[in-house]
């Protein structure tokens, strides 16, 4: 009996000292997993960011100062028909070290798609998502475009040029996403800026062939026009000084000159416009040092 007797005196003490800390020991647990959860929403949010109107709108970005490639597609549909075979120009491998130049790119190549899908064109589909992915790796945003670029190239065996076309969208908003969640909202203003300069030529090029005043009147964005002449001016110096910003900022306040002009806009008017936006993706693409970008056939 008394070898008995000490197990169960301590047994009986540890079952009340645990009944008496129960307490705090629940407590802290609970306390602990609320930490713990609080620290995974957060991380959740965190990634969430850039779908948040309020970290948008705190960066300067929303539906209406950086518009989505979909906003110019929907602009060029109502210009059709678009001399597709005299806008076409072959694609260009860039391979350089400027973050600028791949964001404005970008969205000069995302304005190309939308010309190869309007011309249902498939042997330029694959080196399009070949190059945007490339673009994509200057950005580095690399893994968030693989898969589109995949996608991409299934849809174009598929002859699906409505999936396409939202794909490309879909695309365009997953890698503005990721550079917001970089914080680098200038690339995504800059990207924007890229595919709508490229927008104003394919627009510019169809007015010419079928001009009319009501079709000019669609050229006519000068709101969204000074907005990219405002970001652009917040630039740092050193940025805004290099001749890539400089010319852009000429070629875009020349645009607006002749589209604020209260006299009716002419013929040769548009066709200037053309030429300039024309200059300007020439300039953005300019410094490409690869090959051309072959065709699948």
């Amino acid at each position: 009996m008394s070898g008995h007797a000490p197990t169960k005196a301590i047994s009986f003490h540890q079952t009340r000292m645990l009944i008496e800390f129960s307490p705090s020991i629940s407590a802290t647990l609970f306390i602990g997993l609320t930490l713990a959860f609080a620290q995974i929403g957060e991380a959740q949010s965190d990634s969430d960011m850039s779908a948040d109107s309020h970290f948008r709108e705190e960066l300067g970005v929303n539906p209406y100062t950086t518009p989505s490639i979909e906003q110019l597609f929907n602009t060029l549909d109502a210009l059709k028909p678009i001399p597709i075979q005299e806008l076409t120009r072959p694609l260009r491998a860039l391979r350089l070290d400027n973050r600028v130049k791949f964001a404005l790119s970008f969205g000069v190549l995302i304005g190309d798609g939308f010309l190869a899908v309007e011309g249902e064109e498939i042997k330029a589909i694959a080196p399009l998502g070949r190059e945007l992915l490339r673009r994509a790796k200057g950005l580095g945003v690399q893994q968030r475009v693989s898969r589109h670029a995949k996608q991409i190239l299934d849809l174009a065996k598929q002859s699906d040029w409505s999936g396409l076309r939202k794909e490309l969208i879909v695309t365009q908003k997953d890698v503005e996403s990721a550079m917001l969640e970089l914080r680098d909202e200038e690339m995504v203003h800059l990207l924007s800026l890229g595919g709508w300069i490229r927008g104003l030529e394919i627009g510019a090029a169809s007015v010419v062939a079928d001009f009319s005043p009501e079709r000019v009147s669609k050229l006519r964005q000068l709101d969204l026009l000074d907005y990219y002449l405002q970001r652009l001016d917040t630039l740092s110096t050193p940025l805004k000084s290099t001749p890539l910003i400089s010319q852009i900022t000429s070629g875009l306040r020349d645009v607006r000159q002749k589209l604020a002009d209260t006299r009716a806009v002419s013929p040769e008017d548009v066709s200037g416009i053309r030429t300039t936006a024309h200059d300007l993706v020439a300039l953005i693409e300019g410094d490409s040092s690869g090959p051309a970008v072959t065709r699948s056939d």
